[in-house]
């Protein structure tokens, strides 16, 4: 385990604050259509935009932007975030992305979000999270579904994809108690691996 700083660390990944030695692997992945697909990025993006980005982190208290590292090998895999964060009505929305391909469909996105979700319900007391998904997302509406997000509706065809089709928008939702007893179950998965 190195020394790297840690908001929150479950049992395969943790998730910290964005460093500067990130950006070449942000890079890659922002101009990556494979990454890009599912988070409407369309321009090419410079390293001098994300080194930007990364400057900007924590500097907006409506936002909260992790990185998400492997536990063993301390290895960059992706990103994730509250944005939006309404303070008065206590809640936001989320987002998510696996940037790593050989990280994809394996658990890593689902316990990044639970570990999300621990400082959005437990730290944060926020009442629920969004998340809009393209509705051809299926491994996001999977793992979505895995951390207690229920479909509240989808927008016909509100999203043109980079191919030109369009497709629907799944608007999912998971409030605080909802969550809970799935958080209970992770801890308890957890403790009972020691």
């Amino acid at each position: 385990m190195s020394n790297q700083v840690m908001f929150r660390r479950g049992e395969f990944v943790y998730l910290r604050p964005f460093a500067k030695a990130d950006v070449p692997a942000l890079q890659v992945w922002m101009n990556d259509q494979d990454v890009t697909q599912y988070l409407m990025a369309v321009f090419p993006i410079t390293e001098r935009e994300e080194y930007e980005w990364v400057d900007k982190q924590g500097t907006n208290k409506n936002e909260v932007v992790l990185a998400i590292v492997t536990v063993e090998g301390d290895k960059l895999i992706g990103s994730i975030g509250l944005h939006a964060i309404n303070w008065t009505s206590r809640t936001a929305t989320t987002g998510t992305y696996i940037g790593d391909k050989e990280y994809r469909g394996k658990g890593y996105g689902t316990e990044a979000k639970m570990l999300l979700l621990d400082a959005a319900f437990n730290a944060y007391d926020l009442y629920a999270v969004l998340s809009r998904v393209m509705a051809h997302n299926a491994p996001s509406l999977a793992y979505a579904n895995k951390c207690g997000y229920e479909e509240i509706g989808r927008i016909p065809q509100w999203i043109r994809r980079q191919n030109g089709e369009r497709c629907d928008e799944v608007l999912l939702i998971v409030t605080q108690e909802k969550w809970r007893p799935l958080w209970q179950k992770y801890l308890e998965a957890k403790t009972s691996k020691k």
